[in-house]
């Protein structure tokens, strides 16, 4: 590579290291403001870096100490050239204490696509992209592709398919104010619902823990597509890449 070339590569290079910082500190301004009042306590873990990825796409707990959360990463191709390309590729990150520590899952190569979403369970994980379906019995060491298309949908169904159920374009009424639903969360010992009403850019937070009989206002926040999941009826969790991770506690 001829010394022109090497130039405009590194220029490159640090002019994109230089737009993430400040993207990444305005990020954080925006959320230090809007969730001044906010109930979300963060986890500021190891082991993920702060190079550009999303993973917000895909969350799962097992209990408070075991989860995932994932997406995707680019990686960036260059070549005898200028120029550059970049792949999507999977990403996927496992703490065994609450988020305090991280430690990245490999995948193969092949597959080009974002996680969206993960099972786990003592040491099986099962993860889903847009055409494929992972299972491994070691925590992600390794993995196998599900083949059978029948299979695949089956596991889907079971898996995949009550942590955040469709709204239907319901509307939700509380304390005499309309609100319309984003998201419900449910599993058998709560329910939680993400809604929205005519303030811009805001999301409200309501629980029950009698099947909807009865809701608790939980606190409006600044809206976001981060994926949210519903841990028993102690935590609701999310990551907010780059400050980690967080949870709103339930009771």
């Amino acid at each position: 590579m001829n010394n022109g070339v090497y130039l405009i590569i590194s220029s490159y290079n640090m002019q994109s290291v230089a737009i993430n910082k400040t993207i990444q500190y305005l990020l954080t301004l925006l959320i230090i403001y809007s969730c001044n009042n906010s109930k979300w306590e963060t986890i500021a873990g190891e082991g993920i870096s702060d190079e550009p990825k999303s993973i917000d796409k895909a969350i799962y707990f097992e209990n408070e100490n075991n989860g995932v959360v994932g997406g995707f990463t680019f990686s960036r191709n260059t070549g005898a050239t200028i120029g550059l390309s970049a792949a999507m590729m999977p990403v996927l990150y496992l703490t065994k204490d609450g988020g305090k520590n991280w430690s990245l899952i490999n995948f193969d190569s092949t597959i080009n696509q974002s996680i969206q979403n993960a099972y786990l369970r003592f040491d099986t994980l099962i993860c889903q992209t847009a055409s494929h379906v992972l299972i491994s019995v070691n925590k992600g060491r390794n993995f196998k592709t599900v083949e059978d298309s029948a299979q695949r949908s089956l596991i889907i169904k079971n898996y995949f398919s009550n942590d955040n159920l469709p709204s239907h374009n319901e509307v939700f009424q509380f304390g005499g104010k309309k609100y319309s639903l984003k998201e419900r969360h449910q599993n058998n010992l709560a329910t939680v619902i993400v809604c929205k009403d005519q303030e811009t850019l805001t999301e409200y937070y309501f629980i029950s823990f009698n099947k909807g009989k009865s809701w608790t206002f939980l606190q409006k926040d600044f809206a976001d597509n981060r994926r949210r999941f519903l841990l028993s009826d102690k935590f609701f969790y999310r990551y907010y890449f780059p400050l980690g991770l967080q949870r709103l506690k339930l009771k």
